[in-house]
């Protein structure tokens, strides 16, 4: 009789043994194709972070330091490997005459102070640190970008307070009393077109004694054209190259991962004196972010191995003791002429046979399951939906380390059988 003919008999006569092997191979490779999947969801999770959080180097000039953090500076840094976006930001202050302002410490005074709001010149609003740790969020329009002339973000209460929207306009000016300029640019003018209105997250403390000027309801972002117009007003005599970024550069990195290498090139650059400047590493929304996905990486590695670990043991000791029940048949069928190795073959032949269609249910399963897995870890896995890594690759790596796992696992019971020698069976037996 033929040895596939021989381990399909056996399959279906032992109906017991033939379902115990069928729900423990069901549940074996259901766990590794979700813990497969799991891996790879994790995997590109992170990286998908990586790219969309983020984390930035903060460069800004230490306390009485002669270097600039300048836009000389800022072109060459950009420069850098992993380096993606960058943002420089120099605050300034302007008179804002009719425009209600959040009353603080100059409340009903009359005095310059109570119409005189912080004005934050950026390259890009988005990049904000404001934004950035999400303390204030886009509201309406969209946010200043480096192209822009004249333009300005408010909040939302400021908005509010004065009837305004997107496309409005507000009016600012250079008066006595203004900090940061001379009595010759007493008289400088510039009209801000509204492009975008911010929503403040998560309030911060103030108290009586807080100016104006310094409530975050009170905060206007312009474009960094406008900066740079009134500082070559301001300073003549003086090349583009040394407008000062006085707030900072902010370097935004591909992969925050690589963070300290990014850090450790840009100290490495010979053309800045970088004792001169403080260089602040900030990933921690990443980290937040990250930790739990890399957790969960983690484990499903761990799952993986201790599964794979697992199913060899488990089958090996199940086969070890079926196999060691089978002595009177494998005595019988040597003494028919079948050598050893067609009985060995005959075992791994009926394991697969149930093995596939084991397969096909925990395919089933995994699909089913993913979703609920999915779910409960949340965040980017759940979004990035577990089960379209449930794919031909996965399934194929799961059935081909199935079929391996259990020629490992019948080879190691099957020792007894390929040690002994035919008429030493028989003489067991007799």
């Amino acid at each position: 009789m033929p040895t596939h003919k021989r381990a399909w008999l056996y399959v279906i006569r032992n109906k017991k043994r033939t379902t115990l092997l069928f729900i423990l191979l069901v549940a074996l490779m259901s766990l590794s194709l979700l813990g497969l999947a799991l891996y790879a969801a994790c995997g590109d999770a992170v990286k998908e972070l990586r790219r969309s959080i983020g984390g930035y180097i903060a460069i800004q000039t230490a306390a009485e330091s002669s270097q600039d953090t300048d836009d000389a500076l800022l072109q060459q840094v950009r420069t850098l490997d992993n380096i993606s976006k960058y943002n420089g930001v120099d605050p300034y202050y302007m008179y804002t005459e009719g425009l209600k302002l959040t009353p603080g410490s100059y409340r009903g005074t009359g005095m310059v102070g109570e119409f005189v709001p912080k004005l934050v010149a950026c390259t890009d609003s988005s990049l904000h640190e404001r934004f950035v740790g999400a303390s204030f969020m886009l509201a309406e329009g969209r946010h200043i970008t480096e192209g822009d002339l004249h333009k300005a973000m408010v909040s939302k209460e400021l908005a509010q307070m004065n009837g305004l929207s997107v496309g409005d306009t507000i009016h600012a000016s250079v008066v006595e009393g203004v900090a940061g300029w001379q009595p010759e640019q007493y008289g400088t003018e510039v009209d801000f077109e509204i492009v975008g209105v911010y929503q403040i997250a998560r309030n911060e403390p103030s108290d009586p004694t807080t100016p104006e000027s310094e409530l975050q309801e009170n905060m206007i972002f312009t474009d960094i054209g406008t900066a740079k117009e009134l500082y070559a007003l301001k300073f003549p005599e003086r090349p583009a190259e040394s407008f000062q970024y006085s707030a900072g550069i902010f370097l935004f990195l591909d992969d925050p991962a690589l963070m300290a290498q990014t850090a450790a090139d840009l100290r490495a650059q010979t053309y800045a004196d970088w004792d001169g400047f403080i260089i602040t590493e900030n990933d921690t929304r990443y980290q937040s972010a990250a930790a739990p996905i890399q957790k969960a990486e983690t484990i499903s590695f761990f799952l993986l191995i201790v599964l794979l670990v697992l199913s060899v043991g488990i089958l090996a000791l199940v086969l070890l003791m079926w196999t060691r029940e089978r002595m009177t048949e494998v005595g019988i069928l040597i003494s028919l002429g079948i050598p050893s190795k067609g009985i060995v073959r005959q075992i791994i032949l009926e394991n697969y046979m149930v093995g596939l269609p084991a397969f096909a249910v925990s395919a089933l399963i995994s699909l089913a399951l993913s979703d609920t897995i999915g779910k409960l870890i949340g965040g980017m896995v759940e979004e990035m939906q577990l089960a379209h890594y449930i794919g031909p690759l996965q399934m194929a790596a799961v059935l081909a380390g199935a079929a391996v796992v259990i020629l490992i696992a019948v080879l190691l019971a099957s020792v007894s059988i390929m040690r002994k020698k035919p008429k030493d069976i028989l003489t067991d037996l007799s």
